[in-house]
C-alpha cells in the first residue's frame, strides 16, 4: 500500500513538471522596469488586475499616453505600449529545460518593423533572431509575371521592413514585409510579390 502511494506521488510529480514554468502574468509583473521605462511595476500589475476583472485593461503611462493590454493567457501576452509601439510575449518550450520568453517588439510607424528577442525566466537576455535573413523567403515571383517585371518590383522593395507576430494558439511566428518609401499605387503592386511566411519553433529558434 505504501509503495502504491509513493508510486502515485511520483506520477503526479512528473505530470506537474511542465507547470513549474512561471505563468505569463508573473513574468509580466516581474519584468525589469528598464525594459519599459515609462511603465511602472504598479501599472503593469494594474493591467493584469483589469484583465482579471474583464474590463478594458488600459493605464496612462509616464508619458501620458495610453498603454493597453489586449490579451493575457498562461503563456502569451499582447500589449499596445503606446501609439507607435507594441509588445508580444510568449513562453517557448526548450527540450529538458525551463521554457524561455520570446519577445517581439514592433515599432508602428507608417510601416511596422519588429525585433525578436529571447530571455530566460529571470529576464536575462539569452539571444535574438535576426529577421533580415528571411527577406528572400518573403519575396516570390508569380507564375504569370515576367522576370523583368519581377526584378523591377524587387528593386522597389529596398529598404524593406519586416513585421513579426507571435501566435496566441501555437509556437509559430508569422512574418510579413513592406517597403516604407512608396506611393500608394506602388505598394499595391509590391504586394503581388510578397509572400507572408509562418515559421515554426524547433526548440531553439524559428524556422
Amino acid at each position: 500500500m505504501r509503495n502504491n502511494r509513493l508510486y502515485m506521488i511520483l506520477l503526479v510529480s512528473i505530470y506537474l513538471l511542465p507547470l513549474n514554468a512561471k505563468p505569463m502574468r508573473e513574468l509580466w509583473q516581474s519584468m525589469p522596469d528598464a525594459m519599459i521605462p515609462y511603465l511602472t511595476k504598479n501599472q503593469r500589475i494594474e493591467l493584469v488586475d483589469f484583465m482579471d476583472m474583464k474590463v478594458k485593461a488600459d493605464v496612462k503611462n509616464q508619458f501620458g499616453e495610453e498603454t493597453v493590454m489586449d490579451t493575457l493567457t498562461a503563456d502569451f501576452a499582447s500589449v499596445r505600449l503606446n501609439a507607435s509601439s507594441m509588445m508580444q510575449l510568449r513562453l517557448m518550450p526548450i527540450p529538458d529545460q525551463d521554457s524561455i520568453i520570446c519577445m517581439v517588439r514592433s515599432v508602428l510607424g507608417p510601416v511596422a518593423e519588429s525585433e525578436v528577442l529571447f530571455y530566460d525566466q529571470n529576464w536575462n537576455r539569452i539571444g535574438e533572431q535576426s529577421l533580415s535573413a528571411y527577406e528572400e523567403l518573403l519575396i516570390q515571383k508569380p507564375d504569370t509575371m515576367s522576370q523583368q517585371r519581377f526584378e523591377e518590383l524587387k528593386a522597389m522593395l529596398h529598404p524593406a521592413l519586416i513585421k513579426a507576430a507571435l501566435s496566441i494558439n501555437d509556437n509559430t511566428l508569422t512574418l510579413d514585409m513592406e517597403a516604407p518609401i512608396l506611393f500608394k499605387d506602388e505598394k499595391v503592386q509590391i504586394k503581388s510579390i510578397i509572400m507572408q511566411r509562418k515559421l515554426n519553433w524547433d526548440g531553439k529558434s524559428f524556422n
